[in-house]
């Protein structure tokens, strides 16, 4: 009887720990992906001569990033790809699934490929009634000429992308929901030519090297490599005069930690947070109280911008960007599929130019911060969760 009734705690033990162990790795991804690099951009990416960046443009804002969203998908001839986290039930929503459909009944063929991780932020929706324009047959599903991606079981993808006709390519930051399209502040990219469309398209659905002759470098955490976190400590440790950071959520330490040797060695560093992000508020307050503990004559400027800022943007020297979709969280940088372009152009390039002055003006919109926020033992354990968390 004894050895029964163990077999029997044993089988419920495993029922309740089994969907534990399943939700921890579909969160935390803890071994999805590739081996971090050692190194990612060539030592000609920084004394080389600039490149031609004349098919960068740069995307700011949501009105301005989905208007060239709509304009592409209406124009589209014969193929669309898209990649996304986050897809809600809201009049942005709405609209790119209405003019997907459209672009399917003309002939065009369209993959969506959903995370599911991301649908976690769609459950207000979801729970409130509202169907998904993407999963149901009043969306997306099941729609001639429409193929809808979903795997529970693939790595987390925070990446969001488009690929038009294997011709263009839209990518970076914004999910597709109103608050990125009307909302909050980010950026997104536009590449334009054949070229660097399907060295994008290799790079991020197969893992394929970037091209060396590329004026830029596409650097992607997948499950053959892992890039992203590299490629930015390097463009932050060869900065000789100026680090400017915009990003919404800011916690990893490695990161960090290049940012307090930018600083060590007389670097001009800015760093530029939301006051009031959507989540990650007392993890990026952490960050700001280490920073300016920081034992240093040069302590690292640090702004609060006054409205949700959902970018993901580092400049160095005013000529080096890096702009994508990874956070400069623990999560990001280790177990999620992120895409960021490192670019190196002149002072006067057009993409570097623009990018320089709305990094400008949106530090001249914020408040600088000057003293720490002494948090207490409740918000230190808010830091950590959402640190790790997210």
């Amino acid at each position: 009887m004894k050895t029964k009734k163990r077999k029997i705690r044993i089988f419920l033990g495993a029922l309740v720990l089994l969907p534990m162990f399943a939700l921890f790795n579909f969160v935390f991804n803890p071994m999805g992906l590739g081996p971090e690099k050692e190194t990612v951009l060539a030592p000609d990416f920084f004394s080389g001569p600039a490149g031609d960046l004349s098919g960068l443009e740069l995307l700011t804002d949501g009105r301005e990033a989905f208007q060239k969203i709509f304009a592409a998908i209406d124009a589209a001839e014969t193929s669309i790809y898209i990649q996304t986290f986050i897809w809600k039930d809201d009049k942005t929503g709405r609209t790119v699934a209405e003019k997907l459909k459209a672009a399917a009944d003309r002939g065009v063929e369209v993959v969506v490929r959903k995370d599911m991780l991301g649908t976690f932020f769609e459950l207000g929706d979801l729970l409130g009634g509202k169907p998904s324009p993407v999963f149901t047959r009043t969306g997306l599903k099941g729609r001639k000429n429409i193929r809808v991606v979903t795997d529970l079981f693939a790595d987390t993808d925070h990446s969001k992308y488009y690929i038009f006709d294997r011709r263009s390519v839209v990518f970076g930051g914004m999910n597709i929901a109103d608050e990125y399209h009307n909302e909050w502040h980010d950026y997104m990219v536009l590449l334009r030519g054949e070229a660097l469309a399907e060295a994008f398209e290799s790079k991020v659905r197969k893992s394929s090297p970037w091209p060396k002759t590329s004026p830029m470098v596409l650097a992607v955490n997948d499950a053959g490599q892992t890039e992203i976190r590299t490629a930015l400590v390097e463009i932050i440790d060869k900065a000789k005069d100026s680090v400017t950071i915009e990003h919404a959520y800011f916690s990893d330490d490695k990161i960090i930690e290049a940012v307090e040797r930018a600083a060590e060695r007389g670097v001009n560093v800015r760093l530029v947070l939301p006051e009031k992000p959507d989540t990650h508020l007392f993890a990026n307050m952490a960050t700001i109280d280490r920073l300016l503990a920081f034992k240093s004559d040069n302590v690292p400027a640090i702004y609060l911008y006054p409205r949700m800022s959902h970018a993901k943007v580092i400049m160095t020297d005013g000529r080096i960007a890096a702009i994508g979709s990874a956070n400069l969280t623990p999560r990001s940088m280790l177990t999620s599929r992120e895409a960021t372009l490192f670019v190196r152009g002149t002072p006067d390039t057009a993409f570097i130019r623009q990018l320089r002055e709305q990094l400008e003006s949106d530090i001249a919109a914020s408040q600088r911060v000057k003293t720490p926020f002494h948090l207490g033992f409740l918000d230190r354990v808010k830091a950590l969760l959402g640190k790790y968390v997210w």
